[in-house]
């Protein structure tokens, strides 16, 4: 993909590419293509197919009936041969409605996994057995409902919308009763219920939101409370937690189920929990202290007597690349990242990938900015109507008047 384009898809449309880098199938912008191990590809359904050049390529339904024209590839378990695409009726496959469907139940014979339709079921030694964690009933791989967030699943329920669109999920979004969401499998809108919970409470305080845009006496109070991100991987949700120690008292840190002095860098301490928890720091002979391999951290605002350091970053070669606790190495582009000094110049870290900024284009594996577009531009051609002749020098006016008749002596229309 040339620069301009990859630009346009990065910044613009948010889109990605065919074969371009992408998370979720969202992210992928060609009709048909879906987010597989990273990058957008076709759906089982499409080919990928190119122009007469052997450019701009994209995602072209496969034919999926019995008899269709093809020319090299059907949608299985269809097959191409002698330009029709044709069902082999052997085993769990057969004709219906004209079109080639198969089914395979536990027990049953294959070669790849996608050969095993039965859910939660996968080919093991060429054939199809029920994955772990799933119970054998009959010829059907069984799993129990789940709460990933804990709790006792509910009843059965339909996803209207997709929540993680949402920074809380919007009311009325599934028939879940009151204090429970519904969750669901990738893909799906119908699941089970489960309860929404707080890591140190069963309920969430419902007199409060976490919305941002929410009037001030209805915010979550952060100093009493906190708001909580739930998430599953399909769907988030933040929610008002009781804090179990107030953010202003001075013992305002929970540790072995006591409320504690929040410790800093050379204040006293009596446990490793006030000093961060341990990581980087500790407590040593009543105070916290840098760990062996860590040392204060330093920014332009720290100031030994007027602003001290609070807390230890990890020694590294480069003081811009520790990263909390771990040291970062500067990675070329297209690669994985963390931080964006990892990034070359006039990069950035988008997506945990070094890639250009806005403006820059890649080129032999540096960011290069793109040359401005010209500010000049060619006068618009006049609008073609039919029937009526174009003359060089034509204005605007005198080509509405010819098509009024004007230009016929049928009277027109006189500008002046």
């Amino acid at each position: 993909m040339c620069a301009p384009d990859f630009l346009k898809t990065l910044f613009f449309s948010g889109k990605s590419a065919l074969n371009d880098t992408c998370d979720l199938n969202g992210d992928c912008d060609n009709k048909g293509s879906i987010c597989l191990r990273g990058r957008c590809r076709c759906h089982p359904h499409y080919q990928e197919t190119k122009d007469e050049k052997g450019r701009l390529p994209k995602c072209s339904p496969l034919p999926a009936k019995v008899g269709a024209k093809c020319a090299n590839k059907c949608r299985e378990p269809l097959f191409c041969r002698n330009g029709e695409c044709q069902c082999v009726q052997r085993g769990t496959t057969r004709i219906s409605n004209g079109e080639c469907v198969t089914t395979s139940r536990v027990g049953d014979r294959c070669s790849r996994h996608y050969d095993c339709t039965s859910p939660f079921s996968a080919c093991l030694n060429s054939q199809c057995v029920c994955i772990s964690g799933t119970i054998q009933q009959g010829s059907r791989c069984v799993a129990a409902a789940n709460c990933p967030l804990g709790g006792l699943p509910g009843q059965s329920c339909v996803r209207k919308s997709d929540p993680s669109l949402a920074f809380n999920i919007p009311p009325n979004q599934d028939n879940c009763p009151s204090g429970q969401v519904c969750v669901t499998a990738a893909d799906s809108q119908v699941g089970h219920c489960c309860p929404v919970v707080c890591p140190l409470a069963s309920h969430v305080d419902v007199k409060y939101s976490c919305d941002p845009d929410a009037v001030p006496a209805l915010k979550c109070p952060s100093d009493s409370h906190f708001c909580h991100l739930l998430s599953d991987g399909s769907f988030s949700q933040a929610v008002c937690c009781r804090r179990p120690c107030n953010a202003m008292a001075p013992n305002a840190l929970y540790a072995n189920n006591q409320c504690i002095p929040r410790g800093q860098l050379n204040s006293a301490c009596t446990s490793n929990a006030q000093c961060g928890g341990g990581e980087g720091m500790e407590c040593m002979k009543g105070q916290c202290q840098c760990q062996q391999n860590f040392h204060p951290a330093v920014d332009v605002l720290t100031n030994p007597l007027k602003n001290p350091s609070q807390s230890c970053s990890r020694d590294c070669e480069n003081e811009s690349l520790s990263k909390d606790t771990s040291c970062m190495k500067a990675v070329p582009l297209n690669s994985l990242c963390f931080i964006q000094k990892q990034c070359p110049q006039n990069s950035g870290c988008y997506r945990g990938r070094c890639m250009c900024r806005c403006g820059f284009a890649p080129k032999n594996g540096k960011c290069v900015e793109i040359p401005a577009p010209p500010t000049t531009t060619s006068a618009p051609a006049p609008a073609i109507i039919p029937g009526v002749p174009i003359n060089p020098g034509s204005d605007l006016f005198n080509l509405f008047n010819q098509f009024l008749g004007g230009a016929n002596g049928k009277g027109g229309i006189n500008f002046g």
